[in-house]
């Protein structure tokens, strides 16, 4: 098996269902409040790339490998 940390792989699992059913959930339940298809599309649309935002933090906030490596042996 590769040398992938369970960590990168749970982001990934978790951000992938986030990207599935926040846009739905946001849509469908933005037209309680808003009868405008375009204006809940909109709202589905930002969701999925806030989403997306906070994806692409994570992923470069996240201390690779080496440093990790490097951590460890100061220690």
């Amino acid at each position: 098996m590769s040398d992938i940390p369970r960590s990168v792989v749970f982001k990934l699992l978790a951000t992938t269902v986030l990207m599935i059913l926040l846009p739905l959930l946001t849509f469908f339940g933005s037209q309680v409040y808003v009868k405008n298809s375009i204006v809940n599309g909109g709202l589905a649309a930002l969701s999925a790339n806030i989403v997306l935002i906070g994806y692409c933090v994570m992923a470069f906030t996240e201390k690779s490998e080496e440093e990790l490596k490097k951590k460890k042996k100061d220690e």
